[in-house]
């Protein structure tokens, strides 16, 4: 078994936490040092399979977070795979789609470049930094993820109540 396969299940349960807290306490994290970003699910999800008999579940167009597939997919236990995201810091906006199992951002959609930049490398320099920005933003949400999961007491507070909302979609 890879490393990456291994560890692909944490992904895939960043993910669907993701869409819990969205669910429940709104898309606003607070992520510290002045850093606070708006997240939502967009018009894409890929449900990973329970095994390896079974197919992956995609869900496209509209919003598939709301639809009685994707509530019956959670009520199975399934975790998200991949999801179509929206990612704001004040007033810039990313879209993308998150692969849980390596966490890699594919068809990243960047913010507007900016108006102020004079020459082909200044806006190239601007997409870079919003790109690594996007990148720290995710690492970020990723490891307040982790710091909760990996709590001794994870399983009977915050997975309890994830069960829940999830046995209840």
């Amino acid at each position: 078994m890879s490393e990456q396969t291994s560890f692909a299940f944490l992904g895939e349960e960043f993910l669907t936490w993701l869409w819990f807290r969205l669910e429940t306490e709104g898309g606003d994290f607070d992520l510290g040092d002045g850093h606070v970003v708006g997240i939502s699910l967009d018009d894409f999800l890929a449900f990973a399979p329970r095994d390896d008999d079974e197919t992956e579940h995609t869900m496209r167009k509209g919003v598939p977070s709301r639809s009685s597939s994707a509530r019956a997919a959670l009520r199975a236990g399934r975790r998200l795979r991949r999801a179509k995201l929206v990612l704001a810091q004040g007033e810039l906006q990313w879209n993308f789609v998150l692969d849980a199992a390596c966490m890699g951002l594919r068809s990243v959609r960047l913010p507007d470049d900016d108006e102020e930049a004079e020459g082909p490398a200044d806006r190239s320099r601007d997409r870079i930094a919003n790109f690594l920005l996007l990148h720290e933003l995710v690492s970020r949400l990723y490891r307040e993820f982790l710091r909760l999961r990996l709590r001794r007491e994870y399983l009977t507070n915050e997975g309890e109540q994830q069960a829940a909302w999830m046995a209840g979609a």
